[in-house]
């Protein structure tokens, strides 16, 4: 025994070259752990060992760090949605994969997401994370117009927009847990699939 006050020990000094990369990494684990309202500059900069003036290299506002962190999440949203269509045998079927992949997704990380499309948090100031909302869109769009190559742009928009807000909105609805909670139904990422099924149906009756 010393007789010294037991204290808890000072997080690793940042060493490598990657500050972006581990502070965004840091903010991400804040936001898992408590939501939007844990994120700041300050307690990432600790937990990456570096300076809490250091981040302002990087990031001028909390809401240009909060829009990187999203960006982040798009990043990886976007990969699952992309790896989801691997192996499906029908333009349908990759769009109904998608539909499951975006509500497993919000449902697996679910304070991510909220951010990733929350504006009031993120404003529009992140030019990182409009560029990665729009690969995670242009994604879509790819898949839909699989489906029919010679659609014209009205009818694109259109099947883009519905399946989207088909998707999203069991996302949102399971993630407020408002989705039937009767132990016999599917789970909301599978009903989601099949909801977009269900409206290819409708549209295009001879879809294989």
């Amino acid at each position: 025994m010393t007789g010294e006050t037991d204290r808890p020990s000072p997080p690793p000094r940042y060493h490598h070259g990657d500050l972006r990369g581990a502070l965004i990494a840091a903010g991400r684990a804040l936001l898992e752990e408590g939501g939007v309202g844990a994120l700041s500059l300050r307690e990432a900069a600790r937990r990456a060992g570096v300076s809490h003036a250091a981040p302002r290299h990087h990031f001028p506002s909390l809401q240009h760090f909060l829009g990187d962190c999203a960006a982040d999440g798009f990043d990886e949203f976007t990969g699952a949605l992309i790896a989801a269509t691997e192996g499906q045998p029908t333009a349908v079927e990759c769009l109904a994969a998608m539909g499951r992949a975006y509500v497993i997704f919000a449902e697996t990380h679910r304070a991510m997401f909220r951010l990733m499309f929350n504006r009031d948090s993120v404003g529009e100031r992140s030019e990182t994370l409009q560029t990665a909302g729009r690969r995670a869109y242009q994604t879509l769009v790819t898949a839909v117009q699989a489906l029919d190559p010679a659609m014209p742009p009205a009818t694109l928009d259109y099947r883009v927009s519905a399946i989207w807000s088909i998707v999203h909105g069991f996302a949102h609805l399971s993630l407020e847990q408002k989705i039937c909670a009767n132990p016999m139904a599917k789970p909301s990422a599978d009903m989601a699939a099949q909801a977009v099924r269900d409206f290819l149906a409708g549209i295009m009756p001879q879809h294989g």
